[in-house]
């Protein structure tokens, strides 16, 4: 099922990504998350750049983004919350860590519990490939998959991400935007090789409430799926102001829906 389990907060979950350095995929983690920090040269917002974008989009960006603020290519987050592994489970407790650079990628490590049962590990996107690694107590495999439906589910998910980096979405940096209506508009994110279309409603200040778009999924058959993110609350840090809780899964909404996943945001940097 092509969504993340969850790594809490500490001095382990640096981009240094020390508890995996001395293993070659650690190392290569390591890498990726080095490369996706790096800062996108200093270019500053200009609200005149959302001119003749549809209304929604330009509420968005006008009240996510402070004039003059730099640009910035990613966003590493901390957050705690739940997970359900299945519509029959109980929630697990969880703790994330998080760098998220769209369109080129993301790693999200984690760390879920059950009472003295804890499993950690990370999905990630990078150089067009997506991967997910899990083990319990961080020793024993419980999962271990990557290949084409992985990357894809995998681009689908860093696409519709995008709403917490809302400098990934200024015009001129990969995201094309249409309008549907007053509160709703798509915008359009070439992720590797998938075009993944996500549907963004916006409330009349501004602030976004829902996205949703078709994401590849094998939770009722492989195949595209309709996911969808809640968001409410907001937090402002570095002259961006994003939505400080969400609540995330699979067809939300509909007499079927899979709310799988609900999260806090701890802390924000964006560079």
């Amino acid at each position: 099922m092509y969504f993340s389990p969850l790594q809490e907060p500490s001095p382990e979950l640096a981009p240094a990504m020390s508890f995996l350095a001395l293993t070659p995929s650690g190392r290569k983690l390591s890498g990726l998350w080095s490369e996706l920090a790096r800062g996108d040269g200093g270019e500053q917002f200009d609200p005149a750049a959302v001119n003749g974008l549809p209304a929604p989009a330009r509420r968005f960006l006008l009240r996510s983004i402070a004039p003059g603020t730099p640009l910035a290519r990613s966003v590493e987050l901390e957050m705690h919350g739940t997970l359900l592994l299945s519509p029959d489970r109980p929630p697990l407790p969880m703790r994330a860590h998080q760098i998220l650079a769209p369109p080129d990628g993301f790693i999200w490590r984690a760390r879920a519990t059950r009472g003295l049962a804890q499993i950690r590990g990370f999905d990630r996107f990078g150089h067009g490939e997506g991967e997910m690694r899990w083990k319990l107590w961080g020793l024993i495999p419980v999962m271990r998959s990557s290949g084409d439906d992985v990357t894809r589910s995998a681009a689908g998910r860093l696409a519709l991400e995008a709403v917490v980096l809302p400098s990934a979405l200024v015009p001129g940096r990969g995201a094309e935007w249409e309008g549907v209506d007053d509160e709703r508009v798509r915008f359009r994110m070439k992720v590797g090789e998938e075009r993944v279309v996500a549907t963004l409603e916006v409330d009349p200040e501004g602030r976004p409430t829902r996205v949703s778009g078709m994401r590849w999924s094998d939770q009722a058959g492989p195949g595209y799926d309709l996911f969808v993110a809640e968001f409410s609350g907001e937090i402002a840090v570095d002259g961006y102001t994003i939505p400080s809780r969400l609540e995330a899964g699979w067809r939300l909404g509909q007499p079927d829906e899979f709310r799988f996943f609900e999260a806090t945001l701890d802390r924000a940097t964006f560079r």
